[in-house]
């Protein structure tokens, strides 16, 4: 299947294995057209290396398909890079959270229209869970008896911060207008799923 020029051209321009990552989107839609994507490569340096990998996302009249393109972590020192794939499909119906947070420059001159400078989009549909674990204490300083653990299980399936200091406007742009794109697209197909 032939992807849109436009998304063909945003993974080229992420510079990361962009046919391999063609490749698995091509592979993963089935003949559903895009109606929206947003592509982001991440890059984290430690001492010893640079990692990076690239998440396209892409919304159907159906569902959200994540393909994910990441360095192998366990390739031999010396040999040819290798790179390890995912893809999953999220049926829009799922997705029990599409959460957008919008950071304004200057709010008191905020006017209908003026761009966020920064997103955050946050999905989550069940995929994954947190569990913050932390031993219940009494108060009191001497106290050694043991009052059992507390916590928290947290949802967390997928977080995405892009900002114009870091990756540019037309970047920030491209995930609001993304982020818009799928947030109607999930409130649609809950009202089609209740009726």
């Amino acid at each position: 299947m032939a992807l849109p020029e436009v998304l063909v051209h945003d993974l080229q321009s992420a510079g990361y294995y962009p046919q391999l990552t063609q490749g698995i989107l091509a592979d993963s839609l089935f003949g559903e057209p895009v109606l929206a994507h947003f592509v982001h490569i991440d890059t984290h340096v430690d001492i010893e290396s640079i990692h990076r990998h690239v998440t396209a996302f892409v919304l159907t009249e159906t569902r959200l398909l994540l393909a994910h393109v990441d360095d192998d972590p366990n390739a031999a020192p010396g040999s040819k890079p290798r790179a390890v794939t995912s893809s999953e499909d999220i049926e829009l119906e799922r997705l029990g959270t599409v959460m957008v947070g919008r950071t304004f420059a200057d709010p008191a001159a905020f006017i209908p229209g003026d761009k966020p400078v920064e997103v955050s989009l946050t999905m989550s549909w069940g995929a994954s869970r947190r569990i913050e674990a932390f031993p219940e204490t009494c108060g009191d300083p001497e106290c050694a008896a043991d009052h059992g653990y507390g916590g928290s299980i947290f949802s967390e399936d997928v977080m995405l911060r892009v900002s114009a200091e870091a990756e540019g406007q037309a970047a920030v742009d491209r995930i609001a207008e993304f982020a818009g794109k799928l947030r109607a697209a999930v409130f649609h197909a809950r009202l089609r799923s209740r009726r």
